[in-house]
């Protein structure tokens, strides 16, 4: 109903990413943050925002018209980690097993549909929660986020703030990479069960 609803009132649409829509969500990922300041385009000569976990990734999309305007992605752990551990040092609650956590993260919705953006993220998050819970290994979600997101998306999935030591110098130094994301207040890691995601 409410897959109906978003495309017939909004004209939007919400899919799982395949191999040939990477290209453009790694575009529309630089389009946006180089955007909103967060990285500087020199460093993306290329003109696509990716990274190392994206190969340990499932993204979501929006679309209008066939084109990208948000986007999000559910990351597994690998021996990579988690992208969230390169940024804090988290107190994870106890017997918790990595293998079992998921990072919801890289969601964005291009500026000009700001004003649907709880729309546009809800669509995302429904269609990222079909996604984790074919997965039975998924047990916990984790993120990083401000705590004026984490209120206003509270109901969507009830994200609790964790425990945190004072991160590592290394830590700091990759928060440069998107250094202007830093700046909007307080940002903390969070987590909830898998199964509170609608």
């Amino acid at each position: 109903m409410f897959r109906a609803y978003a495309r017939i009132a909004y004209g939007l649409q919400f899919k799982v990413a395949r191999p040939e829509d990477m290209a453009a969500l790694y575009r529309f990922r630089f389009d946006v943050y180089t955007g909103e300041g967060y990285v500087n385009p020199e460093d993306y000569p290329d003109k696509r925002f990716s990274d190392q976990f994206d190969a340990h990734s499932a993204s979501v999309l929006t679309l209008k018209n066939g084109r990208i305007i948000g986007c999000g992605r559910a990351t597994h752990y690998s021996a990579l980690g988690l992208p969230v551990q390169q940024f804090f040092s988290i107190n994870f609650p106890v017997q918790t097993e990595l293998s079992t956590v998921i990072e919801m993260g890289r969601f964005m919705v291009d500026p000009q549909y700001r004003g649907k953006a709880r729309l546009a993220t809800l669509g995302m998050s429904l269609q990222l929660s079909a996604y984790v819970r074919r997965d039975r290994s998924a047990k916990w979600l984790i993120a990083f986020m401000s705590e004026k997101v984490r209120r206003a998306f509270y109901d969507i999935v009830p994200f609790e703030i964790l425990d945190e030591n004072p991160p590592s110098k290394a830590q700091l130094e990759a928060r440069t990479v998107r250094q202007g994301y830093w700046d909007k207040g307080e940002i903390h890691p969070v987590m909830a069960e898998s199964s509170r995601l609608l």
